[in-house]
């Protein structure tokens, strides 16, 4: 009897703790609230945001993406539209009384408009993570009623797709038919007053108490299950951030995520849900170089755009029990590993996904694979279906195009061609991975018609790499890459 009292203890303390630990959502804001909300960039200032372009997307399946204010300088550079269908601007902050906060340098228009261009909705990310001022929100006609008006003032004026409500940390009673219903208010006034705008939710990928997930997707129009955060500063033993199947000594993991815990949704109502995926890895101190090996401290969570470096530069490893890959190093006598996700372990997420009939499949983070191809070639694989026909391509008459400098790969010097349907007062820029300026070649007015402007690298002593030029206008905005090699 005292032995199962004790495992029973035992397994009470495993599921206070991982009941109670912060996401990754919450631990990044958290991280980057030095941002201090900053202003935004100069040449977005004066750019009229565009509304959402009816443009066939050519993939089967919803590809959500979050994309962090901390992310936002450099990975503006380097999104490709044509693989995505939802931007999720993360984070519109929500207080106790429903005021909202935007994120730092907002508007982002040149995002907006890239995206609308391309047929990709933007999301407002609604966020709050403190349980008193959830429930106030929840409970609070006047609160809720507010935060509802501001919403809606919100994406009328910039022109946003919908809102996507990220509230973790809720007492348990409040998880049911109180957020429910919260939910079900959000939807009916977002529907009545913006038809055609989208309501979601961020889902956890465990019920660890409370939650109804059936009524919670019959309230609005889809969950985004954040399907991660199953290993981080909390565990004892190395172990995968989202693995397939469980890590040794766990029960859960993302096929018990979609076939277990969210069965009702699953079985019933599929099309609800949309499976998220993480593009970061953690990293600990280790007692041993060995796989799920005790930890002995907690270093920091990683991006896939480093990990992918370091694991060629360590060696990749594979776990065959959570189907997901990992590497490690050593440092004086002192072992170190990170565990994270590629395209490989992605890839079967994503299968998982298909078959169980999701709507699609997202990301956390955006601009966390840098200027890396991996990911979004993945991504390709999986949802993108070719069509022999051009006319699609061809709907939208744009106020401008940008063409694929020529050469590429260029030494030194490369020629960017560019066409204005109509006179307008540009920016052309070129920057590196990093989101950092390279050069400005225009910043002026043009009349309408086509354009080449050289690009001579060795007038401004860059490295072999990498690069990406952007146009910018009122009106419209394009980016694409370039290859300098030396």
């Amino acid at each position: 009897m005292k032995k199962f009292l004790l495992v029973l203890f035992s397994l009470s303390i495993l599921c206070t703790s991982l009941f109670s630990q912060k996401s990754i959502h919450q631990l990044e804001y958290e991280n980057h609230l030095s941002l201090n909300k900053e202003s935004p960039f100069p040449e977005t200032q004066n750019m009229k945001i565009i509304p959402l372009r009816n443009v066939n997307k050519n993939l089967t399946h919803f590809i959500y993406g979050y994309l962090p204010d901390w992310e936002y300088p450099s990975a503006r550079y380097t999104l490709n539209y044509d693989l995505l269908t939802h931007i999720s601007a993360f984070d519109f902050v929500v207080n106790a009384n429903g005021n909202i906060t935007a994120p730092s340098y907002w508007p982002w228009t040149d995002v907006i408009n890239a995206a609308h261009s391309k047929g990709v909705k933007v999301i407002m990310t609604a966020v709050n993570f403190t349980q008193s001022s959830i429930h106030n929100l929840l409970t609070d006609q006047n609160a809720k009623q507010n935060f509802i008006n501001k919403a809606i003032a919100i994406i009328k004026a910039y022109e946003l797709d919908g809102i996507n409500v990220d509230f973790e940390g809720l007492a348990v009673n409040d998880r049911g038919s109180l957020l429910n219903n919260f939910m079900s208010n959000l939807t009916d006034a977002i529907h009545y007053e913006l038809p055609g705008k989208e309501v979601s939710f961020a889902g956890p990928a465990v019920n660890w108490g409370g939650w109804d997930l059936l009524g919670l997707a019959n309230s609005c129009d889809y969950i985004f299950i954040m399907g991660y955060d199953f290993a981080g500063s909390w565990s004892t033993k190395t172990g995968a951030v989202a693995p397939l199947d469980p890590n040794p000594g766990s029960s859960i993991s993302i096929r018990n995520t979609v076939e277990v815990q969210y069965s009702e949704v699953t079985n019933s109502k599929p099309n609800k849900l949309i499976l998220g995926v993480p593009y970061y890895g953690q990293k600990w101190k280790t007692s041993d170089s060995l796989p799920h090996t005790s930890i002995v401290s907690y270093v920091s969570s990683t991006r896939f755009r480093d990990d992918a470096l370091n694991s060629q530069t360590f060696g990749i490893l594979w776990s065959t029990n959570t189907k997901s890959p990992w590497y490690r190093y050593q440092v004086d006598n002192s072992w170190y590993q990170v565990w994270f996700d590629n395209d490989s372990s992605l890839g079967l997420k994503y299968q998982l996904a298909k078959s169980k009939g999701f709507r699609g499949v997202g990301m956390w983070a955006l601009g966390y694979d840098g200027s890396r191809p991996e990911l979004w070639n993945e991504l390709r694989k999986h949802f993108y279906y070719s069509t022999s026909s051009v006319a699609n391509h061809n709907q939208i008459v744009n106020d401008f195009s940008l063409s694929q400098n020529y050469p590429n790969p260029f030494n030194p010097e490369t020629n960017i061609k560019f066409y204005l349907n109509k006179n307008s007062f540009i920016t052309l820029k070129v920057f590196d991975s990093f989101g950092r300026t390279v050069a400005i070649l225009l910043n002026e007015y043009k009349l309408k018609g086509n354009y080449s402007v050289p690009f001579n690298a060795q007038l401004y002593s860059i490295s072999s790499g990498v690069y990406f030029y952007s146009i910018i206008s009122e009106n419209f905005s394009d980016i694409k890459k370039m290859v300098y090699i030396k």
